[in-house]
């Protein structure tokens, strides 16, 4: 019985090491075209991110998918994500699919994959309105969600507590 015990308290803390939680940015972004928002800080994976915002026209020619994102990780390398004739100056990995191709307001939602982007992890996301036409009643409300960043200190942690269950007894 304690065999199977102390085996089970090692694969319950590989388990724990290897399971992400969610992280999620809120942001807002309202025009004129080329307005940048805020910057907000944060600690993602940089493998899939979930992005949905409510897009508001009030009657300009800006598009839900002019909405531009850069994702930065902690070494300073950045990718940025959307927009249309503004940039961060940072490599491009995408757009909006073509449902975001629209001035009508409403809910949108995408999947975005960093996988291939080279970054690190998810430090800080920047957001634009990436339209330099739009209209400053342009406006984006919305939350990206992605996969936490485990401090190494707890992974570490809930590593040696899983050798630790698993060591032998005499």
């Amino acid at each position: 019985m304690k065999k199977f015990m102390l085996t089970a308290a090692g694969l319950a803390s590989v388990g724990l090491a290897g399971t992400a939680m969610a992280a999620s940015v809120d942001f807002e972004v309202n025009g004129p075209g080329g307005t940048m928002s805020d910057v907000y800080a944060t600690a993602m994976a940089a493998g899939t991110v979930d992005i949905v915002a409510d897009f508001t026209n009030s009657g300009g020619w800006t598009w839900a998918g002019d909405l531009l994102i850069a994702f930065v990780d902690s070494n300073g390398n950045a990718v940025e994500f959307g927009g249309y004739d503004q940039s961060f100056g940072y490599d491009s990995v995408g757009d909006f699919s073509s449902g975001w191709d629209s001035s009508s307001s409403g809910s949108y939602s995408a999947t975005i994959d960093l996988s291939g982007s080279g970054l690190a992890d998810i430090a800080s996301v920047q957001f634009m309105d990436g339209y330099s036409q739009g209209a400053s009643t342009d406006r984006w409300v919305g939350t990206i969600t992605g996969a936490d960043v485990p401090a190494p200190g707890a992974v570490a942690l809930l590593g040696l507590a899983g050798l630790a269950g698993r060591r032998r007894r005499r």
